[in-house]
């Protein structure tokens, strides 16, 4: 009789476990070996891309006896599902730990002592480390759950609750569900209480390589429409028609015109020979503030999807202001660095941009390096100089961070010598575009490149580079960040050179590669959207050398944001390392 008993008391709890488990969201999984996310994510019924953002830092193809967070394929089930032992639940509760986490931080998140942890955990004998996994007591395990999904998290909308707030109005208010506003806030099972702050929305983070990525969808049956407004300056050369340009290439600003329009055209051709309707106006503004006047006045372009130009960007954002067609400012300039129209899009990166590159790879990969930065005189660095280094010692536990300022472009070794820490890592950052400045730095590296352990950073490689070794860069794990960069094993970059050089008998410069760039993906993204405004918001895409991801404030213009970081190898190969 007691053994019958026995029996029925472990098949209740059986029964009770599994339904349990199935009020669950989010369980726990072990990989097994040979196990990817992606075959994971078929048999949890979820996108791959999903089941990433669920784990931040797992990689596709994890380790075996990897723990991550799955749907439970049973939420919402009335019944017990008979192979539900086939199913693989671990039974421990781990939690893996963050860098900068303590024990005693953990301790208060979980609600358990130092002790039991260390208890459940000999491991921690060693000292915590990060990426350890934790044993948390079972009845945690919500917690547990609750902790791993918000890794995935960056941004929290919250509310903080006043008087007469209630749950049926914060549903609606933020438009939210009552079981998703519950699962967020596990706490408002106890009740809903003055004060209490909840997490009504959630945006989650996604790596560089999963980005929103733009997805093409080309409308054949469209008819786009495209202006080309460049200073071509036909005034002064006896042509038929800009369309067939064959400049003689006598000064520098004729060369950026012809190349940025032969690039265009060979976007504007390619898309032609896919099947997209495209008609192309040419405007030569002549690079004359009265000739855009003309060309306003006398042409209508409500009917037109985008104005590619003007090439200077003053006058492309005079122009944005007195049209409805949105205007897309193709080349960088200084200027665009202030407020401009809402009509324009900036289709370079702001300079902030590479400096917060530089910046957020610093805060998320610091671990006690000497940082040294080195500046030269020039007046308008001085204020960039120290928005850095303050930016910089915000980095928590920072070691140590001084400054060398260049004398008449060079620096003296000697004080060189004294920043630089020859026990310990080093990290220099140039800020700097100076070719006395950089070559003084550089060749001070050198000296030190076999017996120190130094890394070289910059906010860009400009011209000022042109005359540096680049075994020395590579030697220096030069890294740096730039919103252009050309992957030459990417076979559509090696059939853009094949095909340019054929029609032009040229290779490609760094304007011709802009105005197919620009052109190409402003096209597509008018094609396979309502207008291009709406395909600015569609996500990111990569073309020859730009990649494009739009940002645009409720009130402002559309920048493009996109920025590589690069570093060097010593074997002379460059790496997208963010």
């Amino acid at each position: 009789m007691k053994k019958f008993q026995l029996i029925i008391i472990m098949l209740f709890a059986f029964c009770f476990l599994s339904l349990n488990a199935q009020q669950k969201k989010y369980i726990s999984y072990t990989v097994q070996k040979g196990e990817t996310l992606k075959n994971l994510a078929k048999i949890y019924k979820i996108s791959t891309r999903d089941l990433s953002r669920l784990n931040p830092g797992v990689k596709k193809k994890p380790r075996p006896n990897t723990v991550i967070i799955v749907p439970n394929l049973n939420f919402g089930k009335q019944i017990i599902d008979k192979n539900i032992e086939e199913e693989k639940v671990v039974t421990k509760n781990l939690y893996k730990v963050k860098p900068k986490e303590t024990l005693y931080g953990i301790s208060r998140r979980f609600g358990i002592s130092i002790d039991e942890l260390k208890t459940l955990n000999p491991i921690l004998e060693e000292g915590l480390k990060i990426g350890m996994e934790l044993e948390i007591p079972d009845e945690k395990k919500e917690e547990i759950e609750t902790e791993q999904l918000k890794d995935s998290i960056t941004t929290n909308i919250t509310h903080t609750v006043v008087k007469d707030d209630t749950v049926y109005n914060l549903t609606k208010k933020y438009e939210i569900t009552e079981e998703e506003l519950y699962e967020l806030n596990p706490l408002l099972n106890e009740g809903l209480k003055l004060g209490m702050e909840l997490i009504v929305n959630i945006e989650k983070e996604v790596d560089d390589e999963e980005e929103n990525l733009f997805i093409e969808d080309l409308d054949f049956s469209k008819e786009i429409k495209l202006a080309l407004m460049l200073p071509y300056r036909t005034n002064k050369y006896d042509l038929d028609s800009v369309t067939e340009m064959n400049f003689e290439k006598s000064t520098s600003l004729l060369n950026i015109v012809t190349d940025f329009h032969l690039g265009a055209m060979m976007a504007i051709d390619s898309l032609k020979a896919m099947g997209l309707r495209i008609n192309v106006d040419f405007f030569d503004t002549e690079n004359s503030q009265y000739k855009l006047q003309y060309i306003l006045n006398n042409n209508s372009f409500n009917n037109t999807d985008v104005i590619i130009g003007p090439l200077y960007f003053k006058k492309a954002n005079w122009v944005a202001s007195r049209v409805k067609t949105p205007v897309i400012a193709p080349v960088y300039s200084v200027d665009q660095e202030s407020e401009s129209d809402d009509n324009l899009i900036k289709s370079t990166v702001n300079t902030s941009y590479l400096e917060d590159k530089i910046i957020n790879y610093f805060n998320e990969n610091y671990d006690g390096e000497n940082i040294v930065v080195i500046n030269d005189e020039k007046p308008e660095n001085q204020s960039k100089l120290w928005r850095i280094v303050n930016k910089i010692k915000e980095i928590e536990d920072l070691k140590l961070i001084s400054v060398i300022k260049t004398d008449k472009g060079y620096i003296d070794d000697k004080s060189f010598v004294k920043k630089l820490d020859t026990l310990s890592k080093n990290w220099v950052l140039l800020i700097s575009d100076e070719r006395i400045a950089t070559t003084a730095a550089v060749n001070n590296l050198k000296t030190f490149a076999e017996d120190v352990d130094v890394r070289l950073f910059a906010l860009d490689k400009g011209r000022n580079f042109d005359n540096i070794d680049n075994v020395l860069l590579g030697k220096l794990e030069f890294t740096y960040p730039t919103s252009d960069f050309i992957n030459f094993e990417d076979s559509n970059v090696a059939a853009f050179y094949s095909k340019y050089w054929k029609k032009h008998k040229a290779l490609p410069t760094e304007y011709s590669i802009k105005g197919f760039d620009v052109a190409y993906d402003a096209i597509v993204r008018i094609s396979s959207n309502y207008d291009l405004k709406e395909g600015l918001k569609a996500g990111k895409s990569s073309r020859i050398a730009t990649a494009f991801n739009y940002d645009k404030k409720m009130f402002g213009d559309f920048k493009n944001t996109n920025v590589f970081l690069v570093k060097y190898n010593e074997d002379l190969s460059t790496l997208i390392i963010k």
